[in-house]
């Protein structure tokens, strides 16, 4: 009774040990993996988004500034989400303000990459670089309202690290791109809800 008691316990420790492993696992990453798909926005990856928090403050990339010398190059921002829009609020140091809408699509397309590099693993994968990229209509009011106004989708990006599960916390930057036929901007920042 004694030893068929002890195999039992051995054999539980075994599947116990083994089980765990396979749990530490589940978000490991391989070298030179790579996903790129565009896929149903589940409510599993809203809710990280929701989680996601902006930094105060948002910069005009490098040569925008030229067409749209009334946006500034470094604003104040204000982000407000719903589930059905995120609310961009710029304000520049002379005070106008510029708000863009973007509607919350039914899909998100995501990118994940292995950079390769001489960055160890820890026995978990590669840390892989990341983006969550949302293409949606929008609207705006202020600077940005004749961009928006020629027909454009708005794409807004998130950047991050991480391994194989993705959560709100690996995303350290954002960028919003507006491409349509009277130009094309970039606007970027960071998120404070990054580690």
């Amino acid at each position: 009774m004694i030893r068929h008691l002890a195999a039992l316990a051995s054999a539980f420790v075994a599947l116990w040990s083994s089980t765990d492993a396979a749990l530490a696992c589940a978000c490991c990453s391989n070298r030179g993996a790579r996903y790129v798909a565009v896929e149903p926005l589940d409510d599993v990856r809203r809710v990280q988004i929701e989680r996601m928090a902006f930094a105060e403050e948002a910069f005009l990339a490098e040569g925008a500034a030229d067409n749209f010398p009334d946006l500034g190059t470094r604003l104040q921002l204000v982000v407000t989400q719903t589930g059905k829009e995120m609310v961009f609020a710029f304000h520049d140091q002379a005070d106008r303000r510029t708000i863009l809408t973007l509607a919350i699509p039914d899909t998100i397309s995501i990118f994940e990459v292995d950079p390769f590099g001489d960055e160890k693993d820890e026995g978990l994968g590669p840390v892989l670089y990341k983006e969550w990229q949302l293409t949606a209509d929008a609207q705006a009011a202020g600077a940005l309202r004749r961009l928006v106004e020629s027909g454009p989708r708005v794409t807004l990006i998130f950047h991050g690290r991480g391994r194989g599960c993705t959560e709100a916390t690996h995303f350290t930057d954002w960028s919003l791109q507006i491409r349509g036929q009277a130009g094309s901007l970039t606007l970027y920042g960071a998120l404070t809800s990054a580690r």
